[in-house]
């Protein structure tokens, strides 16, 4: 994805707006991260003093297991990042912001939205808030149907305390 900034950059304006829905062309980062190829990218371009800022938000959607009852869902992530627009970079400076180069008044963003994508995956995903999982005796999916195992699962360190309720 490709901004231009070079109206922005010669004009006084502060700040300036957009919305983008692109869709990604790197095959292999598709299959990796199982993502659908459509992505929606808004965000802010700001002059603040003698540098200019941006700030961004990507919204995607990726084919998910739920960790809980393994059924397949679409999992939607929105992440934010901000980042500095720079000329060049300084190779002598160290920093933990994100430096994104113009380059003949254009910024290009494909990269960094791979990489905030990497980063803003989760670990674990629910399909639903309150999903109940799955039964860890016959597997059936709790979601959908009542599990009819009998719930004796019990650490045998505590049959001696079971002794004490029959009476």
């Amino acid at each position: 994805m490709l901004i231009r900034l070079n109206k922005f950059l010669s004009s006084d304006a502060l700040s300036f707006r957009f919305n983008e829905r692109f869709a990604i062309d790197d095959e292999d980062f598709l299959s990796k991260t199982h993502l659908d190829k459509d992505i929606d990218f808004s965000g802010e371009v700001f002059k603040v003093e003698d540098s200019v800022l941006l700030t961004g938000t990507i919204r995607y959607t990726f084919a998910d297991v739920c960790s809980r009852c393994l059924a397949e869902f679409d999992n939607t992530v929105e992440t934010s990042f901000e980042a500095s627009i720079v000329s060049r970079l300084d190779e002598d400076e160290e920093t933990d912001e994100i430096q994104l180069i113009v380059t003949d008044g254009c910024v290009e963003l494909d990269e960094i939205i791979k990489q905030m994508i990497y980063l803003s995956m989760p670990m674990k995903s629910l399909c639903k808030k309150d999903c109940k999982g799955i039964c860890p005796t016959c597997g059936v999916n709790l979601n959908f149907e009542e599990c009819e195992c009998e719930n004796n699962l019990t650490d045998p360190r505590f049959n001696k305390l079971k002794d004490l309720l029959k009476d």
